[in-house]
């Protein structure tokens, strides 16, 4: 069992947040995930964001503002995860399994995007 830790992170910059939320999002569409453009949250999280989708419901996301070679290529059990209505996510897991559940779900410990998977 895997029970990384779950410290903030500090280097982080809501530019490289953006990005990387267009880049997983164009990844869920490619898989058929019908999804609106993503809302800016900042009282979600520091790199927050609500995306909605076809079905009507919108889906908390907690994106972490580093380089996306960070996030998407780093393999050891250290890369930071994202959030998916509470539920944390190594990528590219999450443009597969998108959540269907509704913004608003219980942000994690700490209400700040952290270094690795907590669930």
């Amino acid at each position: 069992m895997i029970n990384p830790e779950t410290a903030p992170l500090d280097d982080t910059r809501e530019d490289l947040a953006a990005a990387n939320v267009e880049v997983l999002l164009a990844a869920a569409r490619d898989r058929g995930k019908a999804l609106g453009e993503p809302v800016r949250d900042p009282a979600a999280d520091r790199d927050g964001w609500d995306v909605p989708a076809a079905d009507g419901s919108v889906v908390r996301l907690l994106m972490p503002g580093v380089e996306l070679t960070r996030l998407r290529d780093d393999i050891t059990a250290q890369p930071p995860c994202l959030y998916l209505s509470g539920g944390a996510w190594w990528w590219p897991t999450p443009s597969g399994c998108w959540p269907a559940r509704r913004a608003g779900a219980a942000a994690p410990a700490g209400s700040r995007t952290t270094r690795s998977a907590q669930t």
